[in-house]
């Protein structure tokens, strides 16, 4: 029997430990690529916009057009050729350039561009801060928001039309180079860059103007600029098409959203990449928040069923666990968006790159006229003073706990903001969460005193009247009943402070584990408060589980807790007992597993708490003037004796315990007396038969 009961307990043990894997904090998967093609058909591409569009407002302005002069203009133009180059927007990184970058210029800029003449578009983001932002496991580099991927073709703005791709060869407007157009302001050339691109036809000539914001001296002064200037992590977009010739033209792009968001740190993350976008409602003002997961993207890509949204756009973009990059157009300008997969991971698509495109709205382009669209990219940290201000809330969610993740923040904030790391911040906040629940934990303290003590008498006095009175009477059950409701009591009590710490523990974990202030956040000898600890690498990889770091916190936190339980646990009165003792001991080990992978300011947070409890619990027991343990006991003999007390113990109350333990008695002595009773009323007619006879 026990050892049934033993292994439907390590089954349950062994389904929540899998549950805990693969739902909380999955497993490390290795990266497959699924690349795109480079080259694109031009007839395909220009079928595939068109569609979007309908038939008639493509049609030339002029309907006794020779419907074979787009054909034969097409054979005699020649698509120009111009150098492929790289512009830089922003300070250069003075760790990877030649040459000295003040740090007056660094100041300037919280971002850094890399653009690309080929397709005129994005190649990479970077944040200049790199003692608040650095690379995920590289102190000295900066950590880029855009551009990570290198596996894929597709870039950030890079744009294509129907009305020019159809004219170029085996190509389109995103793989060809661009003419770069130097700034006739040279105190802008170091955050402004135009492309300008002629037609082989002459009918079209397209530019897009790129420019950061650069700070002023007067807001350099400003203390939380950083925090709170959002333009500062925007790259403006201006695209415009000018008709060239005598006769309105209709025109339409496609625009390629952000692409290559960073995915840090994949296998202890519980948040990959996710398509955010928000829709506007009819009163221009609301926002209404959604989102799409990478696994869906690749699923409905798979499936040739896009997504696609054709509500009006406040934003759209990709997020990961702390940066995001958001497009913010005109409200009018797209007509139709849907999420793409820039880069799939076969092995796991959770992990998969994925981006969105918007299809502008078709225009009629007047003669000689010209349209202009603007855009402004956001690549920059999910901080809520920056995220707040592009009405783009929903980006920081915390789940189910978000308010209370919000007040943890702040606190962490509020101790970091006198000085303190924010591995002290974490302690701090733990002593404060426990000094606000040691009324409950003194009360948990005086209970297991209580129960220690009394368990087992308990189970010697129930041992004692199943002997004596048989075990499966109907006042035998009801009063043990009692009994265990009593004794349930006294166990729920001392759980109690374990249910309320819960949703902070949960809150706590989803705070450490996306707060842009923890991130690459260094403590004692591990670098990243966000992460496991992983104190060195292991020279193989564990079998199932895939560990290649051993994490050492996770195992101080388990040992405290065995610690802990040894110590709070009443002593085993029988062997049933006993195993269940053991079986909680084994339960330590899963509890080691499956936290070996939490980030280490949550082992830190186990840890301080496992501590203060443990320092609790002794101060209660040698400062306490008289327990409650020994009056209670002293109350449950006396009741269930029947001997008075010394003094004026009889006249006092006696306890609920004690209650009990005398209604137990008094049932089994009433069963004992009737069942005498019943032998006797049956021996008597025995008798009485005999003399009839």
């Amino acid at each position: 029997m026990e050892q049934r009961r033993f292994f439907v307990f390590f089954a349950l043990s062994m389904a929540i430990w899998l549950a805990w894997f693969h739902l909380v904090v999955p497993a490390i998967f290795p990266e497959a690529v699924k690349p795109r093609p480079a080259a694109v058909n031009p007839e395909d591409t220009a079928q595939d916009s068109l569609a979007e569009f309908p038939a008639d407002a493509l049609r030339p302005a002029n309907d006794d057009v020779n419907p074979n002069k787009g054909a034969e203009d097409a054979a005699a133009v020649v698509v120009p050729k111009h150098p492929t180059k790289t512009l830089l927007l922003g300070p250069a990184d003075p760790d990877k350039e030649q040459g000295a970058v003040s740090s007056e210029k660094l100041d300037e800029f919280l971002i850094a561009a890399s653009l690309n003449s080929r397709g005129a578009a994005i190649d990479v983001v970077e944040l200049t801060d790199k003692k608040r932002y650095p690379a995920f496991g590289r102190r000295s580099d900066r950590v880029r928001v855009l551009g990570s991927d290198n596996r894929t073709p597709l870039k950030t703005f890079s744009l294509r039309s129907p009305q020019i791709d159809k004219l170029l060869d085996n190509t389109s407007l995103e793989d060809i180079a661009w003419e770069v157009v130097p700034e006739t302001d040279p105190n802008t050339a170091e955050r402004a860059a135009t492309f300008r691109f002629v037609s082989p036809d002459g009918r079209w000539e397209l530019t897009k103007h790129f420019e950061l914001t650069q700070l002023t001296h007067e807001q350099l002064k400003q203390r939380d600029i950083r925090d709170t200037l959002v333009d500062a992590y925007e790259i403006k977009l201006q695209i415009t098409a000018r008709n060239l010739t005598d006769q309105d033209q209709p025109f339409n792009y496609t625009l390629q959203g952000p692409v290559g968001v960073p995915l840090e740190d994949p296998e202890n993350s519980y948040k990959y990449r996710d398509v955010r976008m928000g829709f506007l409602r009819d009163d221009g003002k609301t926002v209404d928040e959604n989102k799409l997961s990478a696994s869906e993207t690749v699923k409905k890509a798979k499936k040739d069923a896009p997504e696609v949204w054709r509500r009006k756009l406040k934003y759209i973009g990709v997020d990961v666990l702390y940066f995001a990059a958001l497009v913010l157009p005109n409200a009018d300008q797209i007509d139709s968006t849907k999420a793409v997969v820039a880069n799939e991971n076969r092995a796991k698509v959770e992990y998969s790159d994925i981006s969105v495109e918007m299809a502008s709205s078709t225009v009629k382009v007047p003669a000689k006229g010209e349209i202009t669209h603007e855009y402004k990219l956001f690549a920059g940290p999910k901080r809520k003073e920056l995220i707040g201000q592009l009405s783009a809330m929903a980006v920081m969610d915390y789940g189910w706990f978000d308010t209370i993740c919000r007040g943890m923040v702040w606190l962490l904030n509020v101790f970091h903001s006198v000085g303190l790391s924010y591995g002290i911040a974490i302690i701090c906040l733990t002593g404060l969460v426990r000094t606000l629940l040691m009324p409950i934990s003194k009360h948990q303290a005086a209970n297991a005193a209580k129960m220690k003590v009394l368990q087992p008498k308990m189970m010697a006095k129930q041992k004692e009247l199943e002997a004596k009175y048989g075990k499966n009477t109907e006042e035998y059950m009801k009063a043990a009943q009692e009994l265990s409701k009593e004794q349930l009591g006294l166990m729920m009590s001392g759980c109690l402070p374990v249910f309320l710490q819960l949703p902070i523990f949960m809150a706590l974990y989803r705070t450490i584990g996306s707060s842009i202030e923890l991130r690459m956040e260094p403590f004692l000898w591990f670098e990243n408060l966000a992460s496991p600890d992983a104190l060195f690498r292991l020279p193989f990889v564990v079998p199932w589980l895939g560990w290649t770091d051993f994490n050492l916190l996770p195992c101080i936190s388990t040992g405290l807790m065995f610690i802990h339980q040894k110590l709070t646990m009443p002593p085993a009165t029988n062997e049933e007992q006993a195993q269940q003792q053991k079986m909680m001991s084994y339960m330590m080990i899963f509890m080691g597993a499956m936290f070996f992978r939490v980030p280490s300011g949550l082992c830190l947070y186990f840890i301080a708490t496992n501590v203060w409890s443990m320092t609790e619990r002794w101060l209660f027991e040698h400062l306490k003037k008289d327990p409650p343990a020994d009056s209670t006991v002293l109350a449950a003999n006396s009741a269930a004796s029947g001997a008075p007390s010394a003094g004026k113990a009889e006249d006092t109350k006696p306890s609920a315990l004690g209650g009990i333990w005398n209604r137990l008695q008094e049932a089994a002595d009433s069963h004992h007396s009737a069942s005498r009773q019943l032998d006797n009323s049956g021996s008597n007619r025995d008798e009485k038969k005999k003399k009839k006879r």
